[in-house]
């Protein structure tokens, strides 16, 4: 399955290509095709340890100091890794020159490895005799390869017949179509710091001019500016909820004291107000104020706690500058937890007046 990417660069066409190219190189992709006059550059990537080659073309077109690149790779886990490698590189040149680094290093260390077998295959056909053994012996690396006038690579490149030592200016290290090593020379006028006007965005990987409040590509907001307006009108809901929960949760309370204590006060009787309340308890009383009054009421007040603590946190984030709602959010909360101690002395004193 070919996965296809499109990218808008806020930068020229050269940084993008050269970008693209590092990236597949640092990924130890084959260079089949690289043609910057065209804008096309085609490569080989391996999958399932080396068994399965899969190309990745990469189209750069230019537009008046942007350009745009579109990139087939065979999954969208080479697409993901690709864009974010490109993306890195246009925005900080920097990564092109430590990444190459690392490509000599592990080139020191493939060649220390390859002497360590060399060693080893020396001593055991040492132990059973020259003329006796029959171990395979350790083909070296072919030599590299030159290249035409005009390329980006350098026409010599590291060799492992001789002892690699890495350079002051180490290039990159990419194969070409015969498997030889070339060394690609970085140029520090092309690959420099643009993160001052370049950003990149941590989803989909695009690089975009700085300030701007949302991604180009995928929409993701990239500034708090970007965030403010929904933020503010998510914390003003909130609040005027919790406030309207609260409000609500006291007035059900009133229908428990309609219910079990009015009747009580009405009554002339030459008792005291507990036992005229006892007097006036019923079943059908008891589970009217229970499920219309009291019950309801401890849920709308924990609704009430809920949305102002939902409130509290909008406000607190650092993209809200706005704290109209804190208010409102405070007495919503004290309300929500008023009508649930009204509720509880409800309960408590239906049980004080059955005992």
């Amino acid at each position: 399955m070919i996965v296809t990417e499109i990218r808008a660069f806020p930068v020229n066409s050269t940084v993008v290509m050269r970008s693209t190219l590092f990236a597949l190189a640092n990924m130890g992709a084959t260079l089949q095709t690289y043609n910057e006059e065209n804008g096309v550059i085609v490569a080989t990537v391996s999958k399932w340890l080396g068994l399965q080659k899969q190309e990745v073309v990469a189209r750069i077109r230019s537009f008046e100091g942007t350009c745009q690149l579109e990139l087939d790779a065979p999954d969208f886990d080479k697409a993901r890794e690709l864009l974010q490698l490109i993306a890195t590189y246009t925005r900080d040149g920097g990564r092109v020159q430590a990444n190459a680094t690392i490509q000599w290093v592990d080139l020191q260390r493939q060649q220390a490895s390859k002497a360590r077998q060399q060693e080893l295959t020396n001593k055991v056909r040492s132990l059973l005799g020259s003329g006796q053994s029959n171990l395979p012996a350790v083909v070296d690396e072919q030599p590299t390869a030159l290249v035409e006038a005009g390329d980006p690579a350098q026409p010599v490149g590291p060799s492992m017949d001789a002892p690699i030592a890495i350079p002051d200016n180490p290039g990159v290290l990419v194969k070409n179509r015969q498997n030889m090593l070339l060394e690609l020379k970085v140029d520090p006028e092309v690959f420099t710091d643009r993160s001052g006007f370049v950003t990149m965005c941590s989803v989909c990987y695009s690089p975009t001019l700085r300030g701007s409040a949302f991604c180009p590509n995928c929409g993701r907001p990239l500034t708090l500016e970007a965030v403010q307006p929904e933020m503010r009108e998510k914390a003003t809901k909130s609040a005027n909820s919790s406030m309207t929960y609260g409000l609500i949760g006291l007035a059900l309370n009133a229908i428990p004291l309609l219910l079990l204590v009015l009747p009580a006060l009405l009554n002339p009787a030459d008792i005291s107000l507990l036992d005229r309340i006892r007097a006036t308890l019923t079943p059908l009383t008891i589970t009217l104020a229970a499920v219309i009054g009291i019950l309801p009421a401890i849920l709308v007040g924990y609704a009430a706690l809920r949305q102002g603590q939902r409130a509290s946190w909008y406000l607190n984030l650092p993209a809200v500058l706005e704290h109209s709602g804190r208010g409102k959010a405070g007495i919503g909360g004290a309300l929500g937890w008023l009508a649930i101690y009204l509720s509880i002395g409800w309960i408590l004193l239906i049980i004080i007046s059955l005992l």
